[in-house]
């Protein structure tokens, strides 16, 4: 072999070479860029995971957790209060809104209070010894013991047999006791109506039951039919209704909140999510539900409003939001407090210091307020002590706010980055709170007055349509202004199915908040 082609050889196997060394080139290169790929997909899921450990963590403490949304420094104070100006302290003990008081870890037991069922009816029966044991005897003292008894609802067919006279060619018949037009070809009195509506919508007791019941109480009553008596009953109730609704929507200042309502799909043959609103007037005490085919498009709460001129609070839901622009200004909305508190509960386990620190404003907040309602302070006094103290809490809680907004420390994406942003674009709406010491901080009463509602679908589960969903408000409307007035439903109801209308009076006479039995 000569040298030419001993080079030729060398030169092709250098060839062979630099190929190999391209092709594990670019194998590197495309390893690389796997690598870089999955490492931006590992982060995506760390991220991924990380905010499902936090939705996690905030089911586990709605399901396991304490029911109650104070803080931990909230529910134990002792010694000096921060929450409160420095000035206050020397004021005088009627003037001043918080006092510097430390409680008695060691308080002595309070026995309670006995029961004496003062509104229950009684029956006074006298026991005597017997006539043997008389003889000779003379009375020394009355000694009275309390006992109570249940009498078990019992069903009553009364027959009522009108007698007929005749007189100048005339018949007089006695007229039947008046119930609604509806009512009378079923048969039914107002007192087992009333009964059947408020077993179902104030204690939730299912139809079902209710058949087991009334077949016990001597009634054997077929569960349909006391459908159809439900849905005629509530009917019957349309324009007291109306006349609560155009009340509440007098009011100057109303909670508001929305909460969801299963109902059937038939076509789809399952349950759907739909939605109910719900109106609470806390001055005058009237409720109002409202049920618009289950929708939760801010065409519904404006439609409710379209003629409403005062002061709404509400949480953070946009519907609320645009309501002050769809309005031309007539409508102020009051941000809800309890709401912004409830996103840094939520975010304690992601940053508690930075959590921790927005509760500790928001508590100093919370513990004027219990001592303004623990006082029963009136509106003017409420709103000068807010203004003297609350308003320097606030401001305090702005500055912070803005801080850390821009902090590049918070990620937004974060459960306490969500929480400071939700908390900085709801602030400017709770300043309204300071031009009247009616207004609240929160929107708790609107929230509690939604609360039957689901905890009746708990037991009835669903809505069977749109129609019965609609009488779900109606009869929802006069069982939330019943409570919130301490009437009694079933008499109320009794009443109220009883009266015959007349031309000159209208359902004023019947609102639950000027009741008089």
């Amino acid at each position: 072999m000569n040298f030419s082609s001993i080079y030729h050889n060398l030169m092709e196997q250098l060839r062979s070479k630099d190929a190999q060394i391209d092709g594990l080139k670019q194998l590197v290169s495309s390893l690389v860029e796997k690598v870089d790929s999955l490492e931006s997909e590992l982060a995506s899921y760390k991220s991924l995971v990380k905010e499902q450990l936090d939705t996690i963590g905030i089911l586990n403490k709605k399901i396991f957790g304490c029911k109650s949304e104070k803080t931990h420094t909230e529910s134990h104070e002792t010694g000096k209060m921060e929450s409160v100006p420095s000035s206050i302290r020397t004021m005088s003990v009627d003037d001043a809104p918080v006092k510097n008081i430390r409680k008695n870890t060691h308080s002595p037991y309070r026995r309670p209070e006995r029961r004496v069922y003062k509104e229950m009816e009684e029956r006074i029966e006298v026991l005597t010894p017997d006539a043997e044991e008389l003889k000779g005897a003379k009375f020394v003292r009355s000694e009275k013991t309390c006992r109570l008894y249940m009498i078990p609802a019992r069903i009553v067919k009364v027959i009522y047999d009108r007698r007929i006279y005749a007189k100048d060619g005339k018949l007089i018949v006695p007229r039947l006791p008046y119930v609604p037009e509806n009512f009378q070809k079923r048969h039914i009195e107002p007192s087992l109506m009333a009964g059947i509506l408020a077993n179902k919508f104030y204690y939730h007791i299912p139809i079902n039951r209710q058949v087991a019941m009334l077949k016990n109480a001597g009634a054997d009553i077929a569960r349909s039919t006391l459908y159809d008596w439900c849905g005629e009953g509530i009917d019957a109730l349309e324009g007291l209704y109306q006349t609560i609704r155009e009340e509440v929507l007098k009011a100057d200042y109303l909670n508001i909140d929305e909460t969801t309502v299963s109902m059937i799909d038939e076509d789809a043959h399952h349950t759907k999510k739909e939605y109910m609103w719900g109106l609470i007037d806390t001055k005058n005490r009237l409720a109002f539900f409202d049920y618009d085919q289950g929708s939760r498009s801010k065409s519904v709460i404006n439609n409710i409003l379209q003629d409403y001129m005062g002061v709404i609070q509400t949480d953070g839901y946009s519907a609320y939001k645009n309501i002050g622009e769809d309005n031309s200004g007539k409508i102020n909305r009051i941000s809800c407090l309890a709401h912004i508190r409830r996103k840094f509960i939520e975010s304690e386990s992601n940053d508690p210091e930075h959590s921790r620190e927005a509760l500790d404003f928001i508590g100093k907040i919370y513990r004027l307020e219990r001592f303004f309602r623990k006082k029963k302070f009136i509106p003017e006094k409420i709103r000068e002590y807010r203004i003297r103290f609350t308003v320097p809490i606030f401001r305090k809680f702005k500055r912070w706010l803005d801080r850390y907004i821009s902090n590049s420390q918070i990620p937004g994406e974060s459960l306490i980055g969500r929480a400071v942003a939700y908390a900085h674009k709801e602030f400017d709406s709770l300043k309204y709170i300071f031009d009247n010491g009616e207004y609240r901080i929160d929107n708790n009463a609107a929230e509690r007055l939604l609360r039957p509602t689901k905890l009746g679908l708990n037991n009835y589960l669903f809505f069977g349509n749109h129609k019965n969903a609609k009488r779900g408000a109606i009869i929802y409307t006069i069982v939330e202004s019943c409570k919130l007035n301490n009437v009694n439903l079933f008499e109320y109801l009794k009443v109220v199915f009883s009266k015959e209308p007349k031309a000159c009076e209208t359902y004023e006479m019947f609102l639950p908040n000027k009741w008089k039995v």
